[in-house]
């Protein structure tokens, strides 16, 4: 009989063969009758032999095997949710003047025959609207924006009359229902930029923004231009630096345009230590040259008596220019908005006595023909569909000739600002999307400028400077040329 021991030993060694059997580890094959013989006298041999089956067992049992891990390795193979394109938005339309397939703006451009006429200019910047439907089917044949196509509505004005620019502000906004107006209005008409952005709630890229005007608008409103503010500060911080601020007499004159400037500017002046010896702001509109005249007569010995060596010309500097030489005042001169010197100086103006004003500027006009790959776009977009007509380098004009590289540069980086801005926005094109797109626009490019930025609370994008003067040698009556290196004044 066998005793409980024994039948323990051979259950043991039983499932120990079954065991063995299942995972594969011997090749030898057993029974369970086998152990049955052996003689009772050998059943303490086998207790040695029963922790090997043990430690064998760990090294021929593998790890958990692969094919049952695989399920958990899955999620590194499947990308597809996230590798699938964005689902495409449904256009609608999304606001005034903005259709499932189209966005309709406004492109407002100054009327020179009518400046020709008035001997306020001697040539033109070509055919205006071919340049600005150039520029406008380039951006429709590279896709549009998110798919809709531009559609421009054109309009001319005579900046001379406020009158004129408040017409064309109606016939663009009310009559066409408008998204956007670029360009604007400048000069005298200048006031006329609320019409736009104030009394029709409608979107501007241009003109030139006060915070008078700005604290009127009811739209998003930018600009590629600098404010004078940042004008004349820069302007300042790059004579100061050239040590040319020391030890000047300097008269300020302002013109109508910048009368409310005048006290801004004269006190940028004294926080660089210089105290005007003279502050005046000027009575007659830029148009009105008998008016000028007339009023610079008294004005130019009102300088001379100041003791002034410098005149400092706050907006256009085309009057005091010129009549600075018709009374004979021996001074340096300096201006605070290029826009009326290089190839825009006035008619009236003889072009050798503008010979060394000096003002601040971006890129001048002869560095943007030659080294701009922004400029360049624009250039090609309208070469390519006018190539019968050559845009001239701006330094080898003659006069009366037609200023074509004016009229592209002119229209170009409002249309790069509108399409960067309407980009940004999205699908969903509104006065809100706008203008969070403006406030994330804190570093780009444009014509001319190589540094330019929006952000919250700033709507002028030129953030490029450097110290210019005239050079009447150039162009058809002259172009600015660098005395300076450009510098980077992004915020």
């Amino acid at each position: 009989m066998l005793t409980k021991k024994t039948r323990w030993l051979i259950a043991m060694l039983v499932a120990l063969a079954m065991f063995a059997a299942a995972c594969g580890g011997n090749d030898d094959e057993g029974d369970a009758d086998a152990p049955a013989p052996a003689p009772a006298t050998e059943a303490p041999a086998e207790p040695e032999e029963e922790p090997e089956a043990p430690e064998e067992a760990p090294e021929e049992e593998p790890e958990p095997e692969a094919p049952e891990e695989a399920p958990e390795e899955e999620p590194e193979f499947e990308p597809a949710p996230t590798e699938e394109p964005e689902p495409e938005i449904e256009l609608t339309a999304t606001w005034r003047g903005v259709t499932a397939d189209t966005i309709t703006i406004g492109v407002s451009f100054l009327d020179f025959e009518a400046l020709m006429d008035m001997n306020l200019s001697p040539y033109t910047w070509g055919d205006q609207e071919l340049v600005i439907r150039a520029l406008a089917d380039d951006i429709n044949e590279r896709g549009g924006i998110h798919g809709r196509m531009v559609e421009v509505v054109i309009d001319r004005y005579n900046p001379v009359f406020e009158a004129e620019a408040e017409a064309a502000c109606l016939r663009m906004t009310e009559d066409n229902e408008v998204f956007a107006v670029l360009f604007g209005f400048l000069g005298p008409a200048e006031p006329a930029n609320t019409c736009i952005v104030s009394t029709q709630e409608t979107i501007l890229v241009g003109g030139t923004i006060t915070p008078e005007r700005l604290a009127q608008a009811n739209a998003p409103w930018v600009t590629e231009r600098s404010t004078r503010e940042q004008n004349t500060s820069a302007l300042f911080g790059l004579l100061d630096e050239e040590g040319m601020l020391e030890g000047r007499s300097i008269a300020v004159i302002a013109d109508l345009s910048a009368s409310d400037q005048l006290e801004e500017v004269s006190s940028l002046l004294r926080e660089r230590g210089v105290e005007p010896v003279l502050e005046i702001a000027t009575s007659s509109n830029v148009g009105d040259i008998v008016a000028q005249t007339q009023e610079w007569g008294p004005l130019s010995e009102r300088i001379r008596q100041s003791g002034a060596d410098t005149m400092l010309l706050v907006g256009n500097a085309s009057a005091g220019i010129q009549n600075a030489d018709l009374n004979g005042l021996e001074v340096d001169i300096w201006a605070t908005d290029p826009s009326g010197l290089g190839s825009n100086i006035g008619a009236n103006v003889i072009p050798e006595t503008a010979r060394g004003v000096i003002s601040v500027t971006s890129m001048t006009s002869a560095q943007v023909y030659e080294t701009d790959p922004r400029f360049k776009e624009c250039l090609d977009a309208f070469s390519q569909r006018h190539p019968e007509i050559e845009v001239k380098h701006p330094d080898t004009l003659e006069i009366e000739e037609e200023q074509w590289y004016s009229g592209v540069f002119g229209h170009c980086r409002f249309f790069q600002i509108f399409e960067l801005l309407a980009t940004a926005a999205g699908p969903n094109l509104t006065h809100e999307t706008f203008t969070e797109a403006i406030e994330n626009a804190t570093q780009f490019s444009i014509a001319s400028q190589p540094y330019a930025s929006y952000g919250p609370g700033k709507y002028t994008s030129n953030d490029s400077f450097q110290l210019v003067a005239q050079d009447p040698d150039l162009g058809a009556r002259g172009q600015l040329v660098p005395i300076g290196p450009l510098r980077d004044a992004t915020p």
